[in-house]
C-alpha cells in the first residue's frame, strides 16, 4: 500500500471505529489531478477489508460527469466559456445523480437495497469521455462501513466575486453553490496538498500515458497539457481557502512531495 494509502487507511479505520451510527460514513477526499487519489482510495479499501473487516467503496466525482451529449449541450449554452467547453470543471457534473447515489449509499444498511454506482470512461469519444450505460455500473450491497468520494474539486466552495478577475471563472464560482447538495453527506474530510500546483501537469500527462499503454484511446501530450493548464486558475483561486474547510468534521491533511510521497501529515 502506498504511503498516502496507509495514512488514509489509518484515518478511515479510526473514524469508523468511533462512529455512533449504523450508516456508512462518507469520507470526502480532495487532491490535485494525478496526485494518486484513486490509487490511494482503492488500496485503502482493499486493506481495510482484509485487515480490519471494514467494507468500503470508492467513488470519483468523475463518475458523475454529464454524458457526452449533455456536455456538448452545456458547452453550446455557455459559448465562449473555455472552462465549460469540456468535462472537468464545476458545472460539468450531474449534481442530482451524485446526490441520489450518496443518499442511497448512506441508507444502504437500513434499506438493504443494492446501489448501482455510475461509471465514466474517459477513453470514449476519442478521449472526450462518456458515461457508461447503467447496465455496466457495478452494484453494491449492504453491509457497508464507509464511502470514499474523491476528486480534484471536492469541497471547493464559492469565494467572494469581488476577488475574481476572470468573468468566466465567476460563472464557475456561481455553479459551485450547487455542490453543497453533495457536501451535506460528508462525515470526514481528507486533503492531499502540494507545494507546487504546476506538478499536476506532468502527473496528468503520466496518467494519460498509462491509459495509452493499456491500449485505450488517450489525449496526446500537448493536448492534455493544454487541458490541465485550464484548471490552474481554479486551483489558485480555491485552494487557499481549503485550510479552513469542513473544520467541524474529522480531518486529515497530507502534504505530498514531487514524487507523490507523503512528507507531512496532520489529523484531527
Amino acid at each position: 500500500m502506498s504511503s498516502a494509502a496507509a495514512y488514509l487507511g489509518e484515518f478511515v479505520c479510526r473514524i469508523c471505529r468511533q462512529k455512533k451510527t449504523a450508516d456508512p460514513l462518507v469520507f470526502a477526499l480532495q487532491g490535485p489531478q494525478g496526485s494518486g487519489k484513486t490509487t490511494a482510495c482503492n488500496a485503502a479499501v482493499q486493506v481495510l477489508q482484509k485487515e480490519n473487516n471494514l467494507r468500503g467503496v470508492t467513488l470519483s466525482i468523475d463518475d458523475f460527469y454529464l454524458t457526452r451529449a449533455e456536455q456538448i449541450k452545456l458547452a453550446a449554452q455557455h459559448a465562449g466559456n473555455v472552462y465549460l467547453s469540456q468535462r472537468g470543471y464545476p458545472g460539468t457534473h450531474d449534481i442530482p445523480l451524485g446526490a441520489l447515489v450518496l443518499r442511497q449509499l448512506k441508507a444502504i444498511n437500513r434499506s438493504r437495497q443494492p446501489v448501482a454506482l455510475p461509471r465514466y470512461d474517459k477513453s470514449l469519444c476519442d478521449g472526450e469521455g462518456d458515461r457508461l450505460p447503467e447496465s455496466s455500473w457495478p452494484v453494491i450491497e449492504a453491509p457497508l462501513d464507509f464511502v470514499l468520494l474523491e476528486g480534484w474539486c471536492v469541497g471547493f466552495t464559492p469565494v467572494p466575486e469581488a476577488g475574481i478577475q476572470d468573468i468566466y471563472l465567476t460563472e464557475i464560482n456561481r455553479l459551485l453553490e450547487k455542490y453543497r447538495a453533495w457536501y451535506e453527506f460528508f462525515d470526514a474530510f481528507v486533503q492531499m496538498q502540494v507545494k507546487n500546483i504546476d506538478w499536476v501537469i506532468d502527473w496528468r500527462i503520466e496518467a494519460e500515458e498509462k491509459v495509452r499503454a493499456a491500449g485505450k484511446s488517450a489525449m496526446a501530450p500537448e493536448r492534455i497539457r493544454a487541458y490541465i493548464e485550464r484548471f490552474l486558475p481554479a486551483y489558485r483561486l480555491y485552494l487557499p481557502q481549503m485550510a479552513g474547510a469542513f473544520r467541524t468534521l474529522p480531518r486529515l491533511a497530507l502534504q505530498l512531495g514531487r514524487d507523490r510521497s507523503v512528507i507531512a501529515s496532520e489529523s484531527s
